[in-house]
């Protein structure tokens, strides 16, 4: 098991018990001790109130937890953003024999996080900023309305082994840097299948990372508070006190050792019965066909380019599988902060790790690009896509493939070679009806041909950018958005159908 080791109390010892930190962590673990409330969470939310979850059992076959905290702006008060520091987060497990194990540790792995949206609805987030301190503590930026503070250790998750524990114990100390800051915050904890399992978010299920739990609000002033959160009750903490919440002083006066009585003559042994002789060993069965099948992830076009303040273009992205009873996702990591990704139903998503479901992947995926410079930065989209069996659990993933996005187009890019790119691009995917003639337009289905209606939607995207630089009377982002979905046009000789 990874940690520091088993700490169990020493009965040679005088443990000295803080019965204010003690009082503190039943506190802020019973129902109704908030401080206050999170600006920008329904309160439909069953966590909107404070204290939820808190069984100390993990899932058959869990061998991972993560700790974390969350920081709000506080309902009711003024948001004037400053700075908060995060100082001694460590996360512990109980052993069922008894003893504490420390799994996560910022003194040895520091903080990860991001500012997610308030209400966590597509995982959404931004970067943040964060800055490491000469006593090892984290001052990060706090959030503004409509965010909040999400942070976890930043090393790897800690570890145990599946059937050994049986309740959990997170810590963590904070406080602003300015007294006008309202902020409130909380701690808790995760599930994680393994070490290495990827965030899988199916039918409002949270497949790798079920929740194990968090604590109440508490306000935040200058001063550090710590927060803590368990899944012990009081007795249990009693019994078995967390490491963080013992203090020892000097060792009391040992008495004197009872004198032994005299010992008692040994019998004499049992002669053991003779071994029963070994039926011969069953022949195993072959293994089951895997319940789950690797996804197919296509992309139609790696190398994109968008130009800025509201450019447009289509990712041209689709995942299919084999086995109808899987559930599909699909991951894209490292969009930068001047990028969003638009699905087909008008959700619109932003952040350094993105999940999608199959449904808003075939719906069509818009990149949007909000650049202001002058330059063209390059950012490099990790695409990947998972397949779970609802049944089992079971996950498999395609081989990550890369999207090389261009923002915006590079200066060697006239409007000319726009038109004749882009024109190059739809005169290949309309072959079948490269005839122009002044007759009644012929009849296409596209419904069979999703790769090359996302790279029509690109040609289109291509000349969008160009027209949106002409005096004529198209708005950017108008061609591109009528086919973001290409799939919905049936009619490929309407752009030579004689108009007028």
């Amino acid at each position: 098991m990874r940690g520091s080791g088993i700490l169990r109390p020493q009965f040679g010892l005088q443990w000295r018990i803080s019965l204010a930190a003690l009082d503190d962590v039943i506190n802020q673990n019973t129902t109704g001790n908030s401080e206050g409330f999170p600006l920008g969470v329904p309160s439909s939310y069953s966590w909107y109130s404070g204290r939820n979850g808190g069984g100390g059992t993990p899932p058959a076959g869990f061998s991972a937890i993560t700790g974390w905290g969350q920081i709000y702006p506080e309902v009711g008060q003024t948001v004037n953003p400053g700075s908060v520091d995060i100082a001694n987060f460590e996360t512990w497990v109980h052993l069922t024999s008894g003893g504490w194990v420390k799994v996560q540790d910022q003194d040895t792995s520091s903080i990860g996080g991001a500012h997610f949206t308030a209400d966590f609805v597509g995982n959404a987030n931004i970067a943040w900023s964060q800055t490491t301190n000469a006593d090892g503590s984290v001052s990060v930026d706090a959030p503004t309305s409509g965010y909040n503070d999400h942070f976890w250790p930043g090393g790897s998750r800690g570890t145990y082994t599946p059937g050994t524990i049986d309740g959990v114990f997170v810590t963590a100390s904070m406080k602003v840097d300015n007294p006008n800051e309202h902020y409130i915050a909380n701690i808790g904890a995760d599930w994680w299948r393994d070490a290495t399992a990827g965030y899988v978010y199916q039918n409002g299920v949270f497949v790798n990372n079920p929740g194990v739990g968090m604590s109440n609000w508490v306000e935040l002033t200058t001063s550090y508070k710590q927060l803590y959160f368990t899944t012990m009750n009081a007795t249990q903490l009693q019994g078995d006190l967390p490491p963080p919440l013992q203090g020892a002083s000097s060792p009391a006066t040992p008495t004197q050792p009872t004198t032994p009585t005299t010992p008692t003559t040994p019998t004499d042994p049992t002669i053991p019965a003779q071994p029963t002789t070994p039926t011969d060993p069953t022949t195993p069965t072959n293994p089951s066909t895997p319940s789950v099948t690797a996804p197919v992830l296509d992309v139609a076009d790696k190398s994109l380019w968008v130009a800025g303040r509201g450019g447009q273009v289509d990712l041209g992205t689709t995942v299919t599988t084999t086995d109808p009873n899987d559930n599909l996702t699909l991951s894209i990591m490292g969009l930068p902060r001047y990028e969003t990704i638009t699905t087909g139903d008008g959700t619109t998503l932003r952040g350094n790790n993105i999940t999608l479901t199959s449904a808003q992947v075939d719906s069509g995926l818009t990149l949007t690009s909000y650049y202001k410079g002058n330059a063209h930065p390059v950012a490099n989209l990790t695409l990947t896509a998972s397949a779970m069996d609802p049944t089992t659990g079971a996950v498999m993933s395609s081989d990550p493939q890369t999207i090389r996005v261009t923002d915006p187009r590079p200066s060697d890019w006239s409007t000319g070679s726009l038109a004749n790119h882009g024109f190059a691009q739809l005169q290949q995917q309309m072959g079948d009806t490269s005839t122009l003639a002044n007759t009644a337009s012929q009849t296409t289905g596209w419904a069979d041909q999703g790769a090359r209606a996302s790279q029509a939607s690109q040609g289109f995207a291509l000349l969008n950018q160009y027209l949106a630089g002409s005096t004529g009377r198209v708005d950017a982002g108008q061609i591109v958005a009528a086919m973001s979905n290409g799939t919905g046009w049936t009619h490929n000789s309407f752009l030579s159908k004689p108009q007028g």
